[in-house]
Parts: C-alpha cells; sequence; structure tokens
C-alpha cells in the first residue's frame, strides 16, 4: 500500500476582506508561500481555515480554487465539514472532481451519533467519496471523544480510512498505541501546531499538521529527524516552541495569530477573520511578532 501526506503538512487559513468576502488573489499567494517552505502536501478546511463559518457553497468554491492552484505541486488533503451526510458527500465529491489526494471526516457538529452510528456516519461518507480518509480525533474542538477500541474498528471497517490526525488529550501516548495495535498501518499526524512534533515523529507519528507560518522551520526539524540528527532536531524545537504555544491558546485564538503574521509579511491583504473571533490585543501582537522573530 501507498501511502501520502509524510512528514509536515500545513493547514492554510481562508483570506478574507475586511466585508468577509474570501480574497481569492491573498489565498493563491498563500498556497504559493506555503509551498515554497519545501512542503510534499499542504491541506484546506482543518478548523483553522474558518470552515465553520462559511456557507457549502462558499466551501465548494475554495476547493475547486485551492485545487487548481495547488495544481498538483504537492499532494493536497481536503476537510470536510457540514451538519448533514448529505452536505459532507457533496463537499467531498466536489475534492474528488477536482483531484484532491484525500479527505478529512469530523464527527457531525450536532446531534452526534455514538459508537456503531458514527462509524456507519463515517463509512458511509468514505465509501461514497472514495478518497484516502483522515478522521480527527480533536475532542477539543468536536466535544466528542473516540475511544482506542472505536478507532481501531473503525480501521478494520472503513477501508479508506488511513490516516488520523490525534489531538486529543496526551495525544502521543494514544497514538503509540495505534500505531503498535495496527502494525503502523494506519498513519497518524500530529495536530496543536506542532507542539508535539518531535515527540511525536520519535513515537511513529506519520506527519504533523501545523500552520503555515512556520512550515518550513518544521520541515527543516523532520528533515533532521528522518536523517538521525535529533540533537539539531531539539535545537529547532527549542527554538519554535514558545511560538506555538503562544499560538495555541485557543483555536480562534490560533487562527488570529496566523493571519495576523501572514499579513505582516505581505502574504495577504488583511487579517480579518469571521465572527466568532478572537481579536488580538496589541501586547497580544507584541509578543507574537517577538517570539516569531527570536526564532
Amino acid at each position: 500500500m501507498t501511502y501520502k501526506f509524510r512528514g509536515v503538512c500545513p493547514v492554510i487559513n481562508v483570506p478574507f476582506f475586511p466585508d468577509e468576502r474570501i480574497d481569492y488573489d491573498s489565498l493563491a499567494r498563500e498556497i504559493d508561500f506555503t509551498i515554497a517552505q519545501r512542503v510534499e502536501s499542504i491541506c484546506v478546511f482543518a478548523f483553522n481555515s474558518e470552515p465553520h463559518k462559511m456557507t457549502t457553497d462558499e466551501k465548494k468554491q475554495v476547493i475547486r480554487f485551492f485545487l487548481e492552484t495547488v495544481n498538483k505541486r504537492v499532494e493536497t488533503l481536503v476537510g470536510l465539514i457540514e451538519n448533514s451526510i448529505s452536505g459532507v458527500i457533496e463537499l467531498g465529491l466536489t475534492a474528488k472532481e477536482y483531484g484532491a489526494d484525500g479527505v478529512i471526516l469530523y464527527p457531525p457538529a450536532l446531534s452526534t451519533p455514538a459508537d456503531a452510528n458514527l462509524l456507519n456516519y463515517f463509512k458511509t461518507i468514505a465509501d461514497a467519496v472514495d478518497l484516502d480518509v483522515m478522521i480527527q480525533d480533536n475532542p477539543r474542538s468536536t466535544g466528542v471523544n473516540m475511544s482506542l477500541p472505536f478507532l481501531l474498528d473503525a480501521f478494520h471497517n472503513i477501508e479508506k480510512f488511513r490516516y488520523l490526525k490525534v489531538e486529543c488529550p496526551i495525544p502521543i501516548r494514544k497514538m503509540k498505541k495505534i500505531v503498535e495495535e495496527t502494525k503502523g498501518e494506519l498513519k497518524c499526524y500530529s495536530g496543536n501546531g506542532g507542539i508535539f512534533a518531535v515527540d511525536a515523529f520519535l513515537n511513529g507519528a506519520w506527519g504533523i499538521m501545523p500552520g503555515a507560518v512556520m512550515a518550513g522551520k518544521f520541515v527543516e526539524l523532520y528533515q533532521l529527524l528522518a536523517n538521525g540528527e535529533t540533537d539539531k532536531a531539539r535545537s529547532i524545537f527549542e527554538k519554535i516552541l514558545p511560538f506555538t504555544w503562544f499560538e495555541d491558546q485557543s483555536l480562534e485564538f490560533y487562527v488570529s495569530c496566523e493571519k495576523y503574521l501572514l499579513k505582516k509579511q505581505g502574504v495577504i491583504a488583511n487579517d480579518t477573520c469571521r465572527a466568532p473571533l478572537c481579536a488580538l490585543s496589541d501586547q497580544e501582537k507584541e509578543e507574537l511578532v517577538t517570539l516569531f522573530q527570536r526564532i
């Protein structure tokens, strides 16, 4: 079996104009900026892309633009966030039509099914879309806890389920058990902006999914670990960590931080976030820039 999305797969933000229309010119620059950091894959519509604040039509338009702009330069993952099975399948088929390499599935935000019903929810979508599937295990954002037995059951029953993004409490412990139980066949990713990157890779992670701003440094870190240069990788990580911890105070805070720095670097024109949002104070912006510049 051939696996994709190895190493660092950053999740991009969707830029907006001040009136909250989608800024496609800025989105194109952000895609190019991210790919230029030597990543081998890229993702849109994990939570920091703000898909939960967008209409179905907007998401379909962004998916098409994203995939056409990437144009197969790197592998692509598309998150599918809607409240209905049919809505998720519609987004998934859009991603498939325009050439996505895989999709991310999330538990539904409303009327969340449990156990066998949740497994059937994932399986129905995976079978209909027929692309490689990543499931996101992130109770902080979804409100849903997926147990180790549930995830192993899903792995054995959903043919295309090959990847898992682990963002639960004590994630590396769970990741290590999954790698052991599946003999490495279910590939695990670490999220949280990369705050567990070294520990994750040393315990069998297939990849990490940080934001676009720090993607290049994480690529450097990953390559050092792959070459067995662990001490050098840790030295880079120790410089990155205060920055990543600062960003990861909440989802909306993280989005605001990433967009502020992307704007400051001239990648996107505006750092507008759609409500609900967490606007940065002047002091927080100053601290963010200070931590970024020290890396």
